[in-house]
Order: structure tokens, then C-alpha cells, then sequence
């Protein structure tokens, strides 16, 4: 028996387990996913099939296909994490997708080269956190950007597939679509169309989304402050997870995202201010917040020193120590969360792993 003599909703239920987005993705230890669509031959079997199984990949696989002024923007978001379906001529060409983006310089009276590349959908959260950390890079950016979000729907019913296509793009798909984009910020003008049309209230909820502030230098500095001090707090009651909990929140202030033993560092020029509101008068906002990621930093290695994970405390307490040996900082944060004065400088941390390691030896 062949695929064809199969009933219909079997074929469907091997079209679906074949093109699921989780058959055809591998996320690793380390959170970075790849996609593979190995099976994509399917759609190459005769027309027929063609026409049944693509409808089922996309119902199954939402796409967004994205254009930028920037020539090297996919290599920058696929370093930030964002796992890219195909590009250049591959991306240019495809026409599977439900949302276009374009982003571009409308007032610059240059031509760049452009950038295109597809996505899915599961990961467009990713891009607007990558376009949203790069913002805070290049405070001036955005305000000189705009964006053009188009809806669109790549099902059509054909005589070979007498299964009705979707006449609009549901509300829930509509909020999956746009919402992410909440993360942007300053756009000179966003205009959000296509058809079918995108519904009122959720481009209304997208726009308020976007209008919420990044928060200022202070602002922000302030949130990182209050998250490291309950972090400390939960430490001080020996509760290191939540402590860990808080410690990521107040990277995140900072505009420093950190996902186990990696980290990347964003937003350097957003704190390039002398500061004037508390409690930070007269300081500059890059020393303040170079103090915070020392006491972090500090205060994360003795949160993985109550939980025994001695790996990551050798990992931790080394970068420590690079940090130090990079800096004049002489601060010994683990002062904080237990009350004590301890000895500063590279040479204590040193000893300290030392120990770490003896420790680790002797399980």
C-alpha cells in the first residue's frame, strides 16, 4: 500500500508527525537551537501530496520573514540566540511565511544593502529581545527606524486540497505575532497592515506595549540595586535558588543577560551619563554599574557555593578574578551578604578557588 491509498486522516497524521516544528529542531545544553527539515522532500513526492502536506506545515510552522538596512543583521541576532530557518537568496525567495517585517532608514537618503532572513515563530520572542538589548547599545537608533509589520496568509485551497483555507489569521495568532514587538522601543513610525487586516485591539496592545519606557540610567540602576539586595537577602536566609533568581534580574537591569554559565553584555553607552537624581548624584553611570557587576559576580559565586556545585563556582570564581585583574575595583562584595570585612584584590579570590578546587578533588 502507498501513501496515496492511505485515508486522508492518516496521511494528515504522518504529514504532521514528520513537519512538527519539534521533529525538525535540536536545541543544545546550551540553549542554541538549529533547524533541520529533513523531510522536506515530502512536498516532492507529486502534487497531491504537495498540496496536503504543505498545508499541514503550515499550520504547523509559522513563519516571519525579516528585512533590514543592517548587511550583517542575521549573523547578529543568530549570535544573540536566534535560531535563523534560511537567508539570503533562500530567505529572499520564500514566500511561506505569515508576517512580514521591514525594518528600515527612511530619512537617511542612503541605499544599504539588505538583510533577509526567515524565522519561526517560536522564536520571534528572541529577535525583539536581541533587537531590544542592541537598542540599548545605540540609544539613537531606533528613533531613526521605522517599521512596517504586514500580515498574510500562504494557505490557498487548490483542487487538488478541497480543504477550505483560513480566510483570516486568528486573534491568538495575530497576538504571537505582534506582541514581541513590545520590546521595541522609539521607532520613528510603526505601521502594522496586511490582509487580512490585523485586528484594532491588538495593534493597540502592541503600541502600548512599545510606548512603556526602557527606563532611564538611574531607573534601571535602581532596580538592579533592589534585586542584588533580595538576592542577598535570600542568601542571608540560605535560600540560593531564589537568590540566583534575584542576582538575573538585576543583570537584567543592567542590560546583561546571563543563561547559565554564559553571559552577554549589553547597553555600555546607555550608561555613559554623570548621574543627578539618588542615590546616585555627581557619580557616572558606568562606574555604578561596574561596582553592581562586581558585587553580582561575587555574590552569584557564593549562591553556587551553598548549592555544592563546585564546577560552576570554579567557573564563576575564575572570571572573578579576570574581572578583578582587568579592574581597579577593589570592592569585596561577599561583605554584603554576610556582614564580615575580608581581605580584596585577585590574590584572595585566587585563594579562595584554590580551596573550590580542593573541595571539588575531594568529592
Amino acid at each position: 500500500m502507498n501513501l496515496l491509498e492511505l485515508p486522508r486522516e492518516i496521511r494528515d497524521h504522518i504529514y504532521g508527525t514528520l513537519l512538527a516544528p519539534d521533529a525538525n529542531r535540536y536545541t543544545a545544553d546550551d540553549g542554541s537551537t538549529v533547524y533541520n527539515y529533513s523531510h522536506k522532500n515530502l512536498l516532492s513526492v507529486n502534487r497531491q501530496v504537495y498540496h496536503e502536506a504543505r498545508r499541514i506545515f503550515l499550520e504547523l510552522n509559522t513563519f516571519v520573514k525579516i528585512t533590514t538596512p543592517f548587511p550583517e543583521s542575521k549573523h547578529q541576532v543568530a549570535e544573540d540566540g536566534v535560531p535563523i530557518v534560511a537567508a539570503d537568496l533562500s530567505a529572499a525567495k520564500f514566500t511561506q511565511h505569515r508576517l512580514s517585517v521591514l525594518i528600515a532608514f527612511p530619512l537617511t537618503g542612503m541605499r544599504t544593502r539588505e538583510d533577509t532572513f526567515v524565522i519561526h515563530i517560536d522564536d520571534l520572542h528572541k529577535f525583539c529581545d536581541s533587537w531590544f538589548y542592541s537598542a540599548a547599545d545605540y540609544p539613537e537608533l531606533n528613533e531613526n527606524l521605522t517599521l512596517k509589520l504586514t500580515l498574510r496568509d500562504p494557505l490557498s485551497a487548490t483542487p487538488l486540497d478541497d480543504t477550505p483555507a483560513e480566510k483570516n489569521v486568528l486573534k491568538s495568532l495575530q497576538e504571537r505575532l505582534l506582541y514581541p514587538f513590545g520590546r521595541v522601543k522609539n521607532l520613528m513610525r510603526v505601521n502594522v497592515t496586511g490582509i487580512p487586516e490585523p485586528q484594532e485591539s491588538v495593534v493597540a496592545e502592541m503600541k502600548r506595549l512599545m510606548a512603556i519606557p526602557l527606563g532611564s540610567p538611574v531607573q534601571r540602576l535602581r532596580d538592579a540595586t533592589a534585586h542584588k539586595d533580595a538576592g542577598n537577602t535570600a542568601l542571608m536566609a540560605n535560600q540560593p535558588l531564589e537568590a540566583l533568581e534575584h542576582y538575573r534580574k538585576a543583570w537584567e537591569s543592567l542590560f546583561i543577560i546571563v543563561k547559565g554559565r554564559t553571559r552577554r553584555v549589553y547597553g555600555e553607552r546607555y550608561f555613559e551619563h554623570v548621574l543627578t537624581e539618588p542615590p546616585f548624584e555627581n557619580q557616572h553611570g558606568s562606574m555604578v554599574r561596574t561596582v553592581l557587576r562586581i558585587r553580582l559576580v561575587a555574590n552569584t559565586l557564593l549562591a553556587y557555593l551553598k548549592l555544592e556545585d563546585w564546577d560552576t563556582v570554579i567557573h564563576v570564581g575564575m572570571r572573578t578574578i579576570s574581572i578583578m585583574r582587568r579592574g581597579e575595583e577593589n570592592l569585596e562584595p561577599e561583605e554584603e551578604a554576610f556582614g564580615q570585612q575580608w581581605l580584596a584584590g585577585p590574590e584572595m579570590e585566587g585563594m579562595r578557588v584554590e580551596d573550590f578546587v580542593r573541595k571539588m578533588e575531594e568529592r
